[in-house]
């Protein structure tokens, strides 16, 4: 009897706790003491492992980051949000689908959002992960708004593309971090922005 595929599983299933532990350090670090400032061997050091390791698994920190965002736009959630988009003829609720979905990935990496909006204009690499994620942020509206389209429900006077534009505006992460900034709960920037974004895409306000 061969054991060999479930030992080959066990050590997928190690590696990816590693590097699960490394971008979980390297957030954390990154947040608390600023981009520039941490080195790989903090990073190694916090996360248990060797320095080695780390630069294997992502290179270099312009790689953690990118590991950062691949993590923080690939979760399952994001694919069931546009499914049930896709799946329902209600433009009210496509509206406060987005808006939660947005709001939850926002709130939920809100370290990784500031150290990328931080460190993007002063730092190229991570000024071109950052509009790689800004792209595939957009190519998502872009889906929800072609289902509004789709079922008559925006405003007479928007393009897909305008209405696309709208969602980038009032969804960015910069919007979400600048009203919690301003002292705004998650609960109180989710009921305005669907409020607002009811009024912008469907021309009245969305409860």
């Amino acid at each position: 009897m061969t054991t060999r595929p479930y030992r080959s599983a066990l050590r997928e299933q190690a590696a990816a706790s590693t590097r699960a532990a490394i971008l979980d350090a390297a957030e954390e670090l990154f947040a608390q003491d600023g981009y520039a400032r941490v080195t790989i061997g903090r990073i190694a050091q916090a996360a248990g492992v060797a320095p080695n390791t780390v630069y294997v698994a992502f290179g270099n920190k312009v790689g953690l980051v990118r590991g950062l965002t691949e993590r923080a736009s690939g979760e399952d959630s994001i694919q069931e949000t546009l499914a049930a988009i896709e799946a329902s003829d209600d433009a009210g609720a496509i509206v406060d689908l987005t808006v939660r979905s947005t709001g939850d990935i926002v709130h939920g990496h809100r370290r990784l959002m500031t150290v990328l909006i931080a460190n993007a204009a002063a730092d190229p690499e991570i000024g071109a992960t950052f509009e790689g994620t800004e792209r595939l942020l957009r190519e998502r509206f872009g889906l929800i708004t072609g289902r509004l389209a789709t079922l008559g429900a925006l405003r007479p006077d928007l393009t897909v593309d305008r209405a696309t534009d709208l969602l980038a505006y009032y969804l960015s992460p910069e919007s979400w971090l600048r009203l919690g900034a301003l002292g705004w709960d998650p609960d109180a920037s989710r009921a305005w922005l669907r409020g607002q974004l009811g009024l912008a895409l469907l021309g009245r306000y969305s409860e």
